[in-house]
């Protein structure tokens, strides 16, 4: 597979491939994406004989149909079942009546080895017909409307009852994030990384309280970081935004947080002292920013802590404290005693163990 990824795309890929359950797997049928034809013989071919005549409810095979098209993928209605003919890129569970309902559905070429149906990006949309899948559980896409600019179709907040996995990554989306995505009460991963979207990040994510991993990164997002509490929430990534005001003390409570990340925004102040409640936080990342105030003592009692990334902020920094590990630049700490500095050179991070004495 190619190195496509980003470590920071990988950590959040493994986790959430640790964090979410695994739907029961299906034997797919693998064949070379860019030859349709070849595609859909396969498909037609792959039907095992132990389906037992189930097929998938009409409704939501129409409704595949019309989310392909869509996409650029036209060829798709010429597939008998979708789900009985299944390819990469959908999952289908089967109910005690014997019928297939459609639970997942990706989109996008991930990397050279990957088998989603990919994306016309010049005419690309994604499709009302979704809210016509009552049992889907997963939606991924990725590139897909990157020449097509639209707004985040606010239709998917009907997608509440069900969805757990929301993936628009890369996709060129434009506008403000829908408040209306706040329905989505079961969610456990939105991802909405490097898009165009502008405006404030919506109140209404707050009810989002099933979350585990929420990526609005490297977007154009603005106004202040709302006061919200996620209590199962692992990741938190709101980097490369145009975010201002303080860093919300109720993030405090975020108990379960291994990973934040607000670098590259212009947040002001300090370190909230209701951060050392975070002791599974491994990565805090508050790096080119504006925060100006000394880091509290509160923050000695961040127990997991291993990278404390504090890159170009005007704040005057004093630590005392046992082995931390602080991704900084010297010169930014007024006194250091023992802490193990990670000195990054463009090539993977390299630790060097020294004590650093400065007035």
């Amino acid at each position: 597979m190619a190195n496509f990824f980003s470590p920071q795309t990988l950590l959040f890929l493994l986790l959430i491939s640790c964090l979410l359950p695994i739907a029961k797997p299906f034997v797919v049928i693998v064949s070379d994406s860019s030859n349709q034809s070849a595609l859909i013989d396969g498909l037609r071919n792959g039907f095992g004989t132990n389906m037992s005549g189930a097929q998938t409810e009409a409704h939501e095979q129409d409704a595949v149909y019309e989310i392909m098209k869509a996409t650029g993928n036209d060829w798709a209605t010429d597939i008998p079942d979708v789900c009985r003919g299944r390819w990469h890129g959908i999952e289908c569970m089967l109910d005690k009546d014997n019928v297939y309902h459609v639970v997942s559905l990706s989109f996008g070429a991930l990397s050279d080895d990957t088998a989603f149906p990919a994306c016309d990006p010049t005419k690309s949309y994604i499709s009302k017909a979704i809210t016509k899948l009552p049992h889907i559980r997963t939606l991924f896409f990725y590139r897909c409307v990157s020449y097509n600019p639209q707004p985040i179709p606010s239709f998917l907040g009907q997608l509440g009852p069900t969805l757990q996995t929301l993936v628009l990554r890369e996709n060129g989306h434009v506008g403000p994030i829908p408040s209306e995505l706040g329905n989505l009460t079961r969610l456990k991963v939105l991802d909405l990384h490097k898009n165009n979207l502008n405006g404030s990040i919506p109140v209404s994510l707050g009810r989002l309280t099933s979350l585990r991993s929420l990526d609005l990164s490297g977007n154009k997002l603005t106004g202040s970081i709302p006061s919200l509490t996620f209590p199962v929430l692992n990741v938190l990534d709101l980097n490369r935004n145009f975010l201002m005001g303080s860093i919300p003390s109720s993030l405090g409570s975020c108990h379960s947080l291994i990973k934040m990340d607000f670098s590259h925004n212009r947040l002001t102040g300090s370190i909230p002292d209701s951060f050392s409640g975070l002791k599974e936080l491994i990565l805090m990342d508050l790096s080119h920013n504006r925060l100006s105030k000394s880091l509290p003592l509160s923050i000695r009692s961040l127990s997991s802590l291993q990278a404390l990334v504090l890159e170009g902020n005007p704040m005057s920094t004093t630590l005392a404290s046992d082995q931390f590990d602080v991704v900084l630049k010297k010169g930014w700490i007024h006194h250091l005693i023992r802490v193990s500095v990670y000195v990054i050179n463009g090539d993977p991070v390299q630790q060097n163990q020294c004590s650093i004495y400065l007035p």
